[in-house]
């Protein structure tokens, strides 16, 4: 019996006794060039291996990553902090949130970054991300520094470093003249010693503030802009420049948002800013994007939802409006096709631009859909359009792709009976692309899960870490982006930033258990004898050296549609270099309805071809 349907995706019925297939840690590829009934149609793959490649110093859920546009420079949040990368993966901190858990929403105009993390949002502009690396701490105003690893140290450098701060500035220099040695900073606290490093301010500065006119007077270096932080002796914290006077980036006057009163001192022009309550129409942002230079985000629990200004991260106080056509709140939005889609709770709506004011954005007729979304970090781009878990009045644990202003179903009863009556509003998605595979991931944290949908086969795995216990859990990965030529993930809860790599076959170091669960056999319930099982793996991929020399396949099988199971029974996928092994096993007994299952733990390039059956059919 050749092809009994051995090779495929998962597909777990609400009912196991109709169908019980499962496949975990393979995807399926098809060969469009084999006719059906052929052998090897569909082939399992192993899925992508993870190589750590940066380890943050906090070590804390990586919630967001976005290559920066001209491709230099990648950004990431780790817990509370924001790094940058540069094209040697080299991270330096150069901004801090006020959150330390959950996804952000995060993108770039090619001059600032933006990044919202629900209750606020952040501006950074886009700049060499440091000026030195060293181990340092502070006590009161001085900084003690113990040890450099590169670059120097100077007056008006911003201080990053975990639990430093918001807007510490050197001010002076002590025994240290860039080195080893003490440095005068301009907030007072106590870090003990810990990895820190510097960036030089946007702008250093003489200036004054009378009400919310700053006037510059002379500048020592760099350039002002909208969006900047200004920090000196006794301005106000979060103090931003809000417009440009005079000045266009020098010499001139320049609105701020608070008001006070400044004598000419020197101030410092910081190129981190958490932008403040006064900053548009609201403060915070569930997620951003991008359409003709606006950022535009929406505001959570509300149907409201603001832009900036064209290439500036500061929004107008009316610049803002409210997806209306139902009454459901805006969940998240999402630009494509230089159109933002409005992602309701249980409707959708798109909007365009249309050089209005004061906003500049107007709703498409007929766009409206009764789609809304479960969970604003389950959409992800996906071919031409995006996808994401939606939910209307009707019901709720779909998957839909965009398919122009309509959501197609792309999940199946199996994925959509997993996530029945769970808890799934904190699902996350993104998406990577390998080989011609385009797949969205979307992970399920409650309830350990992550379902895989590639785009070229249209079938769905599972994607699961196999902890110590040897149990599956959720994939590590919980944020994507495509830097210097490789497809990163960022790890939901480590601090580390891993390479999805094919020729890698464990989760860091992790071995991966691989699952094929195959569908019922059954012949009008007669009884069937089983002779043998042989099961094509690529052959001769052992390893050298250590667990994977003989790498072994598991065979276990249920005789009662997948209620109980026998016992393990293996057999070597085949040592280096024996490309003639053949993994088969015989005399596996009768039964009226057999389900084989199975599995490989061993960390090498196991690929299963096809499968073939002896069985014979006796009489009831």
């Amino acid at each position: 019996m050749a092809d009994f349907g051995f090779v495929g995706p998962s597909y777990e019925a609400p009912s196991i006794y109709q169908d019980a297939q499962e496949c975990i840690n393979w995807f399926p590829e098809i060969d469009p060039l084999k006719q059906p009934g052929d052998r090897g149609v569909v082939a399992l793959y192993p899925t992508p291996g993870l190589s750590s490649l940066v380890l943050f110093q906090n070590q804390q859920e990586v919630r967001g990553m976005v290559t920066l546009s001209g491709g230099s420079i990648m950004v990431a949040v780790c817990g509370p902090y924001v790094y940058a990368l540069t094209s040697s993966f080299i991270a330096t901190l150069v901004g801090q949130l006020n959150s330390t858990t959950g996804r952000v929403g995060i993108i770039d105009n090619g001059v600032n970054v933006y990044i919202v993390d629900g209750t606020y949002r952040y501006a950074w502009r886009i700049s060499t991300p440091s000026s030195a690396v060293f181990t340092g701490s502070t006590s009161g105003t001085t900084l003690t520094v113990t040890a450099i690893t590169n670059g120097a140290l100077a007056v008006g450098q911003v201080l990053f470093g975990v639990g430093v701060t918001q807007e510490t500035v050197i001010t002076a220099l002590g025994t240290g003249t860039g080195g080893i040695g003490t440095y005068t900073i301009n907030l007072s606290q106590t870090i003990a010693s810990e990895q820190m490093n510097s960036a030089t301010a946007g702008a250093i500065i003489t200036g004054a503030i009378s009400g919310t006119t700053l006037t510059v007077s002379a500048v020592a270096s760099g350039t002002l802009a909208a969006g900047m932080t200004i920090q000196g002796a006794g301005i106000t914290a979060n103090t931003i420049i809000t417009a440009l006077g005079t000045g266009t980036g020098g010499v001139g006057t320049y609105t701020v948002n608070f008001s006070q009163t400044i004598s000419s001192i020197t101030m410092y022009g910081l190129n981190w800013s958490v932008l403040p309550s006064t900053d548009g129409a609201f403060q915070g942002g569930t997620n951003v994007d991008i359409v003709d230079n606006y950022f535009v985000y929406n505001r959570p629990d509300t149907q409201q939802f603001g832009a900036s200004a064209v290439l500036s991260p500061i929004s107008a106080a009316l610049s803002f409006s409210s997806k209306d056509g139902a009454p459901d709140d805006l969940v998240t939005l999402i630009v494509d096709h230089r159109e933002i889609y409005l992602l309701g709770e249980t409707s959708s709506e798109v909007w365009v631009d249309q050089g209005t004011s004061p906003f500049p954005f107007q709703r498409v007729p007929g766009t409206s859909t009764q789609h809304g979304i479960v969970s604003a970090f389950s959409v992800a781009r996906l071919g031409n359009s995006f996808a994401y878990l939606s939910k209307n009045n009707r019901g709720t644990a779909q998957i839909v792709q965009m398919n122009g202003y309509v959501p197609q179903r792309i999940s199946n009863h199996a994925v959509e009976n997993s996530l029945t009556g769970k808890t799934i509003t904190d699902a996350v998605a993104w998406t990577y692309q390998l080989e011609g595979h385009e797949v969205y991931v979307i992970s399920f944290p409650s309830i350990q899960l992550t379902w895989c949908y590639d785009i070229a086969s249209q079938m769905w795995h599972k994607w699961l870490y196999t902890n110590n216990l040897g149990q599956y859990e959720r994939c590590r990965g919980n944020c994507a982006a495509v830097f210097q030529g490789n497809v990163l993930v960022g790890d939901y809860s480590n601090g580390k930033i891993y390479r999805l790599d094919k020729s890698i076959y464990t989760d860091d170091g992790q071995n991966v258990k691989r699952l094929r669960r195959a569908p019922h056999l059954v012949a009008d319930f007669q009884r069937e004898y089983f002779d043998e099982l042989q099961i094509q793996f690529q052959p001769g991929v052992g390893l050298s050296t250590g667990i994977g020399v003989d790498p072994q396949a598991m065979l276990r099988w249920s005789n009662d549609g997948g209620s109980t199971w026998s016992n393990e029974h293996w057999t070597s996928i085949g040592l280096m270099g024996k490309y003639t092994n053949r993994a088969i096993w015989r005399r596996l007994g009768t039964a009226r309805d057999r389900i084989f299952e199975v599995s490989v733990s061993d960390p090498v390039k196991c690929v299963i071809v096809s499968a073939n059956l002896k069985a014979t059919q006796g009489e009831n």
